[in-house]
């Protein structure tokens, strides 16, 4: 039983080739480019210092790692995509850093934890495309707010010429930016429409009260598909909608509360989503002044509205039916 740990930066890979009883068999620095990293496996792989089914481990760096994930797949080897923060808490208490120390202790992380393995597959790269679209889709947007909350503050402290050219400047800024999201969300309705499957699954996922098609994207996105999480309170909990008690002994009395470790933005998207489905009579409406009379305050009733949407999403993809509301939900107590 062989791991690969590689640390990715901007220019280089350190590579680190690790064998079961911890013992480093080989480290390396190379270039970040694909052809550089797939000579480097099929010289190990010749020379026997790694199996066909040594796992390579990495830790992810957004788009700096993506291009090495695509050719390690694309080459039939075994990857996977740790999360920084369990490899940060499997090694402990540490001092001083380096590229190179990074990549055996990502070495050792998959070693140790090879049962917890989570393999990519094809879904991966299929995905990235729509990942990188609703990345840019949401930079835009971002850039379009903080123009609009400018517009608000600063055009109160300025007066004369340079108001006017700030107006003119600001608007025409905007409207750049509205063409840019329209261009955008046209890009991606092109790519649902290129993949049938997985646009099939997010009209199922548009019929949950409250989910609109950028929810639905993100949520398809992250999953993989929904093939991520085995069922939904991992992707209650991977959202940050999932509540924790916080007491010990008899001193510490803290109160019931969801955790900041969790994707943010997807759970700021299922938070709008939950603030326009309680706008809107119907069954998660009832559900949360249901939640508001049996006496829970109106964050904590709010966020099993959250929790409620994920489990409706569950429900409809693994069912495969549009969601139906109960009858049951929609009557008041």
């Amino acid at each position: 039983m062989r791991t690969i740990g590689i640390d990715v930066s901007k220019a280089h890979l350190d590579v680190a080739l690790l064998d079961q009883q911890e013992g480093f068999l080989d480290e390396v620095s190379i270039t970040n480019e694909p052809a550089a990293l797939i000579k480097l496996i099929r010289r190990w792989l010749k020379n026997e210092r790694c199996r066909p089914d040594t796992i390579v481990c990495i830790e992810p760096t957004g788009h700096y790692s993506f291009s090495a994930i695509k050719a390690l797949l694309e080459e039939g080897v075994p990857v996977w995509l740790a999360h920084p923060a369990d490899i940060q808490s499997s090694i402990g208490l540490q001092r001083g850093k380096s590229d190179q120390v990074d990549a055996r202790r990502i070495a050792q992380y998959a070693l140790r934890f090879r049962d917890k393995a989570q393999l990519l597959d094809d879904h991966f790269l299929r995905l990235q495309e729509l990942k990188d679209l609703l990345s840019l889709r949401e930079q835009y947007v971002r850039q379009r707010a903080a123009i609009r909350v400018q517009q608000g503050d600063y055009l109160n402290a300025i007066q004369g010429r340079a108001k006017t050219c700030f107006k003119r400047a600001a608007r025409e800024l905007t409207a750049s930016l509205e063409r840019a999201i329209q261009s955008v969300e046209k890009s991606i309705e092109e790519f649902m429409a290129s993949v049938p499957e997985l646009n099939a699954k997010r009209e199922l996922a548009m019929t949950v009260t409250g989910v609109g098609p950028v929810l639905a994207s993100e949520l398809l996105a992250i999953t993989r598909g929904f093939t991520r999480f085995d069922d939904h309170r991992q992707l209650v909990c991977y959202a940050g909608l999932a509540p924790y008690p916080y007491r010990s002994g008899t001193s510490v009395h803290g109160p019931t509360a969801v955790s900041h470790k969790a994707n943010k933005r997807i759970k700021t998207l299922v938070h709008m989503a939950a603030l326009n489905a309680i706008r809107l009579p119907g069954d998660l409406q009832s559900y949360y002044r249901r939640k508001r009379e049996q006496g829970k305050p109106a964050m904590s009733a709010l966020n099993a509205v959250r929790a409620k949407i994920i489990r409706h999403l569950w429900a409809v993809m693994t069912s495969g039916q549009p969601y139906t509301p109960f009858k049951a939900d929609l009557q008041m107590p």
